[in-house]
C-alpha cells in the first residue's frame, strides 16, 4: 500500500517514471501530424472477361485491397446491342485508394474503357469517412511507419 501512495499524484494519476515525459505532455503512438490523405472506395464495373486485367491496372495505383464480385446486367439483348455492349456478364471491383491518387486512376480507367476492345466499363469513387486503427489505415493507404509513401 505504501508503494502505491508514493507513486500517486495529488490529482489521482499515477507517476509514470522516467519515460513519462514532461508534466502535462501526452505520449501516444499517433500517426505523424502531417496531413494524411483521405481514403476513397473506387468502384469499377467492367466486363467479367477483363476483370483480371482491370484488377492489375488498378493495383498499379498503390492499391493494397481489392474485392472483385461477379455480376450480371439486367438489360435485354436488344438494349445491349443498341448501347454497343458485348454481354451482360460483369465484374464489380471495389478498391480502396488514396484520395490524392483517385482522380488520376479514374482518368486512366476512362482511357482504358475507350481504347480496350470489349473493355467498356464505368468507375466512380465514394469517400470513406473513417478507418479503425492506425495499422489498418497504413495498410489501406499503402503507408509505411514513416508516413505516406
Amino acid at each position: 500500500m505504501k508503494r502505491i501512495l508514493e507513486n500517486a499524484k495529488p490529482n489521482g494519476e499515477e507517476h509514470r517514471g522516467r519515460d513519462a515525459g514532461r508534466p502535462g505532455e501526452r505520449r501516444t503512438n499517433a500517426v505523424p501530424t502531417q496531413a494524411l490523405p483521405k481514403l476513397m472506395l473506387l468502384v469499377s464495373v467492367v466486363p467479367r472477361a477483363k476483370a483480371d486485367l482491370y484488377l492489375t491496372l488498378i493495383q498499379g495505383f498503390s492499391v493494397n485491397l481489392q474485392l472483385s464480385l461477379a455480376a450480371e446486367g439486367t438489360a435485354s439483348g436488344e438494349t445491349l446491342r443498341l448501347l454497343g455492349l458485348s454481354d451482360a456478364e460483369k465484374a464489380v471491383i471495389f478498391s480502396v485508394i488514396r484520395q490524392d491518387i483517385a482522380e488520376e486512376a479514374l482518368r486512366y480507367l476512362e482511357e482504358k474503357f475507350r481504347t480496350l476492345k470489349n473493355g467498356k466499363g464505368i468507375a466512380f469513387t465514394v469517400p470513406m469517412s473513417s478507418v479503425i486503427g492506425v495499422a489498418v489505415y497504413r495498410f489501406l493507404s499503402n503507408s509505411g511507419k514513416g508516413g505516406v509513401r
